[in-house]
């Protein structure tokens, strides 16, 4: 373990006496650079993304939809609403252009960089499921005219986009 302060995985700090990192499990001081050995390694990552955004876009356009349908632009919960789409726009795309342009600037597929890939299309799914929760709230509310779950969803959502500021 000498010379090993950090997890050449995931970066999470190590102490002397840790035989696998406590954060993604890899073996201390083994090597998970090697590079892949997959010719369309990029491409599918690109792909995965052009998807994620496409889905991603759709329902945003149906949360609009909803939020126009009922509510009034000069309602707090209105501009609340827009406020939290528009926050989840920014976390989302900033998420997409971070692996995208890991994909850009790598000239070999490591594992390294396949985890990191892996860690970003995780967050743009959890983001798209909490806008999808977030719609279903939108038009429970419509059908049944309660405020305060979609409010709950609005919170949760700020704090997902919140959290992934954070990382």
């Amino acid at each position: 373990m000498i010379g090993f302060n950090y997890c050449i995985n995931c970066g999470f700090k190590l102490n002397v006496d840790d035989n696998f990192c406590p954060n993604c499990g890899v073996k201390v001081g083994e090597d998970n650079s090697e590079v892949i050995m997959d010719d369309d390694f990029f491409l599918k990552y690109k792909i995965k993304i052009e998807n994620l955004k496409e889905e991603y876009d759709l329902k945003v356009s149906k949360a609009i939809e909803l939020i126009k349908k009922e509510f009034d632009p000069s309602e707090i919960s209105y501009n609340d609403f827009i406020s939290t789409l528009n926050n989840s726009n920014n976390i989302f795309y900033n998420n997409v252009e971070v692996a995208l342009d890991i994909i850009e600037l790598s000239s070999n597929p490591s594992v390294k960089i396949k985890n990191e890939l892996d860690n970003k299309i995780n967050t743009l799914n959890e983001i798209i499921d909490k806008l999808e929760d977030f719609i279903d709230e939108l038009i429970i509310h419509i059908a049944e005219g309660s405020e305060k779950e979609v409010k709950n969803l609005t919170k949760e959502l700020d704090d997902l986009i919140d959290s992934v500021k954070d990382y």
